[in-house]
């Protein structure tokens, strides 16, 4: 029975997600409170609230689904005739692409990432869900390290998924930003060199 009942939890859940995204994409971000969340999923707002606390908390989920799709359909790919830092920027570029699918989803995320409220708060929905999508995006990048030889030590691995998955962000900020899409690679391809330079020469 309790087998059944988490196989209801996670369609429940999924339904959740897959009707507050079209919700999203109709009428925007800002436009949708809680209350029409839970209406649009049929459900009371009580209920609603047993699996998601927060617009944030919607945010998060499903920023972690689309990446986690993203990576799916684009694992990282080495081509050996390029730099540690091309491939990083290329895979980088078709990562966003996958992204930029659901733009106001990706906005919404970047924009909560980056509130210093967030961050600080050790309870806040940021602190809950970010190491599951930083885990997401190391499982990913990790064909990179693979080809290139580089070896992380486990002393050094907090440290420098922080420090990668923060340049993924500023990354993507960029690619999303009026800089440009395409202009942004340059600026990735550049930081990419220098956050790369000091494992493998480039």
């Amino acid at each position: 029975m309790a087998g059944l009942r988490e196989i209801k939890k996670q369609r429940t859940r999924e339904m959740i997600l897959k009707n507050s995204m079209e919700l999203f994409t109709q009428k925007g971000v800002d436009e949708v409170g809680m209350r029409e969340l839970a209406q649009v999923c049929g459900l009371g707002i009580g209920t609603y609230y047993n699996y998601f606390k927060s617009k944030e908390d919607v945010i998060f989920s499903l920023f972690r689904e689309n990446l986690n799709s993203a990576i799916t359909n684009k694992p990282f790919r080495v081509e050996e005739n390029e730099s540690n830092a091309d491939n990083l920027a290329n895979n980088y570029k078709a990562i966003f692409q996958e992204l930029m699918i659901h733009k106001n989803i990706a906005d919404e995320f970047l924009s909560l990432a980056y509130n210093t409220k967030n961050m600080a708060d050790n309870d806040s929905v940021a602190a809950r869900l970010t190491p599951q999508i930083v885990d997401l995006y190391w499982g990913w990048v990790q064909p990179l390290f693979r080809s290139a030889g580089i070896i992380i030590r486990t002393e050094e691995e907090v440290g420098f998924r922080r420090m990668l998955w923060h340049h993924f962000l500023s990354s993507f900020h960029a690619y999303t930003s009026s800089f440009g899409a395409e202009e942004s690679i340059d600026y990735i391809r550049f930081t990419s060199r220098h956050l790369l330079g000091g494992l493998n020469s480039n």
